[in-house]
């Protein structure tokens, strides 16, 4: 039965009934059916999430259209059960999924394989290599777990993996697999308002484990969630299925609860509120969309759950009969054409925007990306998503009346393929490089150096080494570089082990600021307990040697206000978290050494992730941080202030040779051997 009230023209319609269908008792029950403004809320939602994708700046909160998938997903999802459970008395499981991978599978698996491909035959060594390592685990559905259990934070910057956008994905697909067995569980002879009051507990329960990882867990987490050793509480909050849950668990629990198209006053009531509150609704996510920040303290605590609210509102608005307005806004043909497709078109348009440069903010590169990635979702769309979900591909097996050669065929050969590209693909370091070199060590007053080493005759020797001493390296990337690029025949003088942490100088919090604005960084997501992560690292060795500089030559922001740089207050903050750090080391008995940092050249550079920055190549800015590293190091009696080549300052020659310095920045093996060569003398003296 459907009202017959006239419509002003420019509206549309209240929402039809439904027809009703009998349930398991013989009770006649409206469903709920297609709900065009849901899809519309989709495109929405991915639109923000791809300009976020875009890079640009006026888009900070983009990433929260991923936060609105999530509600939605968990209403439908759950009134689809319901209903199921309602029609039948059962919820068919196997059905069930076997509905969910016809949709979900056929598209992730093209694009899969479609990237390998490009890669392999066009890929860089970066690509390569970060491919073999995510491949597996996204082909598993738990790509975010991947992403929180290793080495790279998700938002260091640097080239982004092909497959990083996957996280979300895989959050959904586990929901998938857990929440139809739950439901199952949770309503055996149980009232359905009784399961929804235990999913809002479920709900405030995810909003207190992402408030106290946020707020007070520490990091790397460990303690109840010691399996995620070495997790940064960015990484966690952002990626967790557990943290992310929340969107999804509203959505399920008002699916218990809201059904109005079953009420013949909701097909009576006025549409005008329910309108305004769509329009307040949309106005607070566009709000959020543009001014959040990824890294913001305020955003895992409580404004992840105000855009999850949000949303829901939204959802519970559209599914309502007298939503009339709300209907002929979000069901605009544009709209729920491009919602129908974007499962698709997430999908395909990160690895497009990647391979195409299209993730900084440049429109010149962002258009065309934008245009492809539109033009292969809807061949995702058409020739593959939709025909599946028809069952087309369960007709044409059955019309096999002999052993399927050809399709084994081809399948067998792409799994020797996949196995051949994971046999020959190595990992990869952008940071390792340069020609080989041999260390020469050139003795110091008072050391003898190690065997077949060359020592002027004319030292002597206060006492042999018993073997090459252990120096753990702590420090940022240039820590790293340094650590990785040894020299030939370093080994028999020094042990060297890398204890550094890409991105971060001795902060937790704030970011750098840079006279080149398009560049932003944040110590929040890369930098987590960063002084206990030293101190890890000072056990057991006998010398450990800082290496910063390259962050701290800018001026800081934090919450406190902005730190300019030189000024004295920059001054000591700067001196008193390195001097934090260091006491954090100090109870391991090593001997502390602060090494002098190098002017800098920086230069374009393909996989450099950091563009170059004009602070870094300032040589009275890095003057100034010597200085304060100098003053830090005269007030302690365990730590030494080492100096470094002159040539990174006084010989332009070797000061811009990319064979010493890639980047202008971080060493080869050339630049290493020659800082080695330099400090080594006074490294073996330390403590003896």
């Amino acid at each position: 039965m459907s009202t017959t009230t006239e419509t002003p023209p420019g509206m549309t319609r209240p929402m039809r009934r439904a027809r009703p269908s009998r349930d398991a008792t013989g009770l006649a029950r409206p469903k709920m059916g297609y709900q065009p403004g849901l899809d519309g809320l989709r495109a929405l939602s991915v639109v923000a999430v791809i300009l976020y994708h875009g890079g640009f700046t006026w888009m900070h909160g983009g990433f929260f259209g991923v936060e609105v998938f999530f509600v939605v997903s968990g209403y439908l999802i759950t009134m689809l059960l319901v209903e199921e459970r309602e029609r039948t008395g059962g919820v068919s499981l196997s059905q069930f999924w076997v509905r969910r991978a016809r949709r979900l599978f056929p598209a992730l698996f093209t694009m899969l394989a479609a990237i390998a491909v490009w890669t392999a035959l066009f890929g860089t060594a970066e690509q390569t290599s970060q491919l073999r390592g995510d491949l597996p685990w996204s082909i598993l559905y738990v790509n975010n777990w991947a992403q929180i259990v290793g080495d790279v934070p998700y938002f260091q910057p640097g080239d982004p993996p092909l497959l990083r956008h996957l996280w979300s994905l895989a959050v959904e697909e586990q929901w998938y697999v857990v929440w139809p067995l739950v439901f199952t569980f949770l309503l055996a002879g149980k009232r359905p308002d009784r399961v929804a009051r235990w999913l809002v507990v479920a709900v405030v329960a995810v909003m207190g484990l992402t408030w106290w990882v946020q707020r007070g867990a520490p990091a790397p987490i460990d303690g109840p969630i010691g399996f995620l050793d070495g997790a940064d509480r960015v990484n966690f909050n952002y990626l967790s299925t557990i943290t992310r849950s929340g969107g999804l668990l509203l959505g399920a629990a008002a699916a218990f609860v809201w059904r109005p198209w079953r009420s013949e006053a909701a097909f009576r009531a006025p549409s005008r509120g329910l309108d305004i509150a769509t329009g307040v609704g949309l106005g607070l996510l566009t709000c959020c969309f543009i001014a959040a920040e990824l890294t913001a303290d305020y955003l895992y605590p409580w404004l992840l759950t105000f855009v999850s609210l949000v949303s829901l509102g939204l959802v519970l608005i559209v599914v309502h009969p007298a939503s009339a307005g709300t209907r002929f806004l979000l069901s605009q043909p544009v709209l729920v054409e491009v919602g129908k497709r974007s499962y698709g078109w997430y999908l395909w348009h990160w690895p497009i925007f990647v391979l195409m440069g299209a993730t900084d903010g440049s429109w010149s590169r962002f258009v065309p990306a934008f245009i492809l990635s539109v033009v292969v979702a809807e061949a995702s769309y058409r020739f593959i998503e939709e025909p599946v979900r028809r069952g087309a591909l369960a007709d044409w097996w059955q019309r096999q009346h002999r052993f399927p050669a050809a399709p084994v065929g081809a399948l067998s050969v792409g799994v020797l393929a996949l196995g051949g590209f994971y046999w020959q693909v190595d990992d990869y370091d952008v940071a390792a490089g340069g020609d080989e070199v041999a260390f020469e060590l050139a003795a110091a007053p008072g050391v003898t150096a190690a065997p077949d080493a060359t020592v002027p005759t004319a030292t002597a020797p206060l006492a042999p080494l018993d073997g090459p001493r252990d120096v753990t390296i702590v420090g940022d990337s240039q820590a790293h570089s340094l650590a990785i690029n040894l020299p030939d025949g370093i080994e028999e003088t020094f042990d060297i082990t890398d204890y550094s942490l890409d991105g971060c100088s001795v902060y937790d919090h704030g970011s750098v600021l840079s006279a080149r604005t398009s560049f932003s960084n944040s110590f929040e997501s890369l930098c987590p307990n960063w002084s206990s992560y030293w101190a890890e690292g000072a056990e057991g060795a006998d010398v450990v040697l800082v290496v910063l500089g390259a962050w701290d030559v800018f001026d800081l922001q934090q919450d406190s206000g902005t730190y300019t740089f030189a000024t004295p207050e920059w001054d000591a903050l700067f001196t008193a978290n390195l001097t934090a750090g260091l006491d954090a080391m100090a109870p391991s008995g090593a001997q502390l050494a602060l090494l002098e940092v190098a002017c800098m050249r920086p230069v374009e550079a393909e996989g450099a992730g950091v563009p170059p920055l004009p602070e870094r190549g300032d040589d009275a800015r890095v003057a100034h941080v010597n200085g304060v590293l100098r003053a830090v190091a005269d007030g302690r009696a365990d730590t030494t202030f080492v100096e470094g080549p002159d040539a990174w300052c006084a010989d332009e020659a070797i000061a811009t040779d990319l064979g010493y310095r890639w980047d202008g920045v971080h060493v080869y093996k050339p630049g290493a051997n020659l800082i080695y060569e330099t400090i080594a003398p006074t490294l073996l003296t330390l403590g003896r």
